[in-house]
């Protein structure tokens, strides 16, 4: 039998025979509720574990629990010192790659004077080599002479492009040393902000696990934040889980306030079976919350799965042991069709009417 539960507006009367002393009742017209029930508790639609990226002891903390903080609020500060040395050291470092790569800076001004030269001793060497020119078109100079001194403008042109060349690769390996330093300062800095810890979600603050003074090690939770609307979670047992859908309208008692109810809707339904709990998962939304409303407060729910009005109803006890008959006041056994029913009552759909007289079935 599932294990749902029928909430019935009215309780039957019970009949009693003053000569037979034999407990008669009438069935009753009543308005009913089919519910599934569920326990559970309240959470935040949104939780967040403020979880630490780098090591070090918690030197600052600005909030407590029960407070309420936005998203990217700095919550912790952790020990930076040897993080805030690499930082210096990378920005130094840094720096001296952009002076060495400036125009005034020692190793490109060393390179342009040797440009510098070449580029005069491809001068000197060309005037030399158009003179020979000229004497070798009138036959004042040697073959071999000529042939020398167009060899060393060649090698004057090739020097310069040397030296042009160094300097190129000069520049382009102290722009890669400037770009890698640059990014090392950045990685620095990005590594710094793991000492600060904040949330990526604005909530309260449900729980701080470190006080100031502790070591924090890398992957530990510091604190939890809950953020967003409250919801009821709750747990259906198997045999359950087909009756309920989404939007399905919800009575839930809170352990904190049990004085009254409080309604609510299905919102989801998770697809897995929870091992641990042994239970489907559930969460519904609050239609109306009390003044004060604590995280993880036990709970108790109806999901309402069906409600009829002035269904027909008697008690589990005067059905026989088959569930399909009663037997009325002079003894016979009467067949009749049931509907929702549950370990108390039951409602009769044919057979009976509010004017049948019946007894228990071992009686008589």
């Amino acid at each position: 039998m599932k294990k749902t539960y029928t909430i019935f507006a009215v309780l039957l009367v019970a009949l009693v025979s003053s000569c037979k002393e034999t407990e008669t009742i009438q069935p009753q017209k009543v308005d009913i509720i089919d519910a599934v029930f569920a326990s559970g508790y309240v959470i935040y639609e949104n939780e967040y574990q403020v979880t630490a990226r780098a090591e070090g002891y918690l030197i600052n903390s600005t909030v407590e629990e029960g407070n309420y903080v936005e998203a990217r609020m700095p919550l912790f500060q952790l020990s930076d010192e040897v993080q805030a040395e690499q930082l210096s050291n990378a920005q130094l470092n840094y720096q001296d790659a952009v002076k060495r790569l400036d125009m005034q800076s020692p190793d490109r001004a060393k390179q342009e004077l040797q440009i510098a030269q070449a580029q005069a001793q491809v001068d000197l060497e060309q005037k030399n080599f158009q003179r020979y020119q000229k004497l070798k078109a009138s036959g004042a100079v040697s073959k071999a002479d000529f042939e020398r001194a167009e060899l060393q403008y060649e090698n004057a042109k090739s020097n310069l492009d040397l030296q042009k060349a160094i300097l190129t690769d000069l520049v382009n390996g102290l722009e890669i040393g400037a770009k890698n330093a640059e990014s090392q300062v950045i990685i620095q800095k990005e590594t710094k902000t793991d000492y600060l810890l904040t949330s990526k979600i604005g909530g309260e603050v449900l729980n701080v696990f470190k006080e100031s003074g502790e070591l924090v090690k890398r992957g530990e939770v510091v604190a939890s934040i809950g953020g967003g609307k409250k919801l009821a979670r709750l747990y259906v047992s198997e045999e359950d889980i087909s009756l309920v859908q989404v939007n399905q309208r919800t009575i839930i008692n809170l352990n904190t306030n049990k004085e009254r109810n409080f309604t609510g809707r299905i919102e989801r339904i998770y697809p897995s079976f929870d091992a641990n709990e042994q239970s489907f998962i559930v969460e519904a939304s609050f239609e109306e919350l009390p003044a004060t409303l604590y995280h993880n407060t036990q709970l108790q729910a109806n999901i309402i799965i069906g409600e009829k009005e002035n269904a027909l109803v008697i008690p589990q006890e005067y059905l026989d042991a088959e569930g399909n008959q009663v037997r009325l006041e002079n003894g016979d056994l009467k067949s009749v069709k049931v509907g929702i029913r549950n370990q108390q009552w039951v409602e009769v759909l044919e057979g009976l009417d509010d004017n049948s007289v019946l007894i228990k079935p071992e009686e008589l």
